[in-house]
């Protein structure tokens, strides 16, 4: 049997859960996202939201996507409204977001030289390598920038 495709999973597999990245994502990232874009009154009241439909869907954008669905956003602000079947809860904003708000340098930097090497080595085979999330796409394809391979 020749094996054609190899996927990996980007979020804690590409990278080690240890640097504190993921859980910057999954308070920080997510909660100031909240606050600053859905107004919320606080991160605290943010975060406890987010961790609720987190444990239901594991993905925050689908989580926030189902608070919106169910009434759960907080009000609108005075004068703010939205147009008829206008959503609050873009996904595309909130990967916007972390594209360009995270703090990426927890990351550390490109992977290791043996790893960097293993991604060459393959990539110059007839191996097609798939980097699978979960998370948005201008994120994911910034994690895979900073640690190099993109």
């Amino acid at each position: 049997m020749t094996i054609t495709t190899i996927i990996f999973d980007v979020d804690d597999c590409l990278y080690d859960v240890g640097t504190g990245f993921t859980a910057h994502r999954n308070t920080d990232g997510a909660t100031e996202f909240m606050v600053d874009n859905l107004h919320f009154p606080s991160k605290e009241a943010a975060q406890q939201l987010r961790d609720e439909y987190f444990l239901k869907y594991h993905s925050t954008a689908k989580g926030l996507s189902a608070a919106e669905e169910d009434g759960r956003l907080p009000p609108l602000p005075d004068g703010v409204s939205l147009q008829p079947g206008e959503k609050r809860f873009d996904p595309n904003e909130l990967d916007k977001y972390w594209a360009t708000n995270l703090d990426f340098s927890m990351l550390g930097g490109s992977l290791d030289q043996r790893s960097l090497d293993t991604f060459e080595s393959l990539s110059r085979s007839s191996t097609q390598i798939v980097g699978f999330s979960n998370g948005p796409r201008l994120y994911v394809e910034r994690v895979l920038k900073e640690i190099g391979l993109a």
